[in-house]
C-alpha cells in the first residue's frame, strides 16, 4: 500500500464540480448565499455583511472560521462556498469556447486560479463558478487548499 497514493491540487473543473455537490445553482445549496449558509462578510474593516451574525454564533470576526462550522454539500464536503479561497493547479487563462469535458488548463503562465471565495469580503464571489487569480508565491490569511487523494497509475 505504501506509495500507491499521491497528493495534488485538484483542477479547476475538479474543483468546481465538488463545489457543486452534484447542483446547478449558484451554491450548492440554491441561487442565493446568506450568512447561514457560508463563512463571508466576517471583516469588520469592509463593512462586513456577516460580522453581527458570526458574533452572535460565537465565531471568530476578522478571520476565517474552523472547518465545519457549515453543513456539507451532497458529496460530503465542507467549506467548499466561502471560509478561505482555494488553490486549483491551473494557471490562470481563458475557458475553451466549445463544449469540453474536464477541461485543463493552460500548460504555464505567471497567475494561478483560485476559487471559492472567502471570509473576507463578497458572498457572490463564493459561486461555484467563480474564479479568481493571484501569483503562485502569494501568502494571504484568504488563501488555502484543498488536495485530491490520488491512486497512482501503474
Amino acid at each position: 500500500m505504501k506509495g500507491a497514493y499521491t497528493f495534488r491540487l485538484p483542477t479547476e473543473a475538479e474543483w468546481e464540480y465538488a463545489a457543486r455537490g452534484g447542483s446547478q445553482t449558484p451554491y450548492f445549496w440554491g441561487d442565493q448565499i446568506n450568512c447561514a449558509n457560508a463563512m463571508y462578510g466576517n471583516y469588520r474593516g469592509k463593512g462586513g455583511a456577516c460580522v453581527d451574525h458570526n458574533d452572535a454564533r460565537e465565531i471568530p470576526v476578522d478571520e476565517p472560521s474552523r472547518v465545519k462550522r457549515y453543513a456539507p454539500n451532497a458529496f460530503g464536503l465542507y467549506d467548499m462556498h466561502g471560509n478561505v479561497w482555494e488553490w486549483v493547479q491551473d494557471w490562470d487563462g481563458p475557458y475553451k469556447t466549445q463544449t469540453v469535458t474536464d477541461p485543463k488548463g493552460p500548460k504555464q503562465g505567471t497567475m494561478r486560479v483560485k476559487r471559492g471565495g472567502s471570509w473576507y469580503r463578497f458572498g457572490y464571489s463564493c459561486r461555484s463558478a467563480n474564479r479568481a487569480n493571484a501569483h503562485p508565491a502569494t501568502r494571504l490569511r484568504t488563501t488555502g487548499f484543498r488536495l485530491v487523494l490520488e491512486k497512482k497509475k501503474q
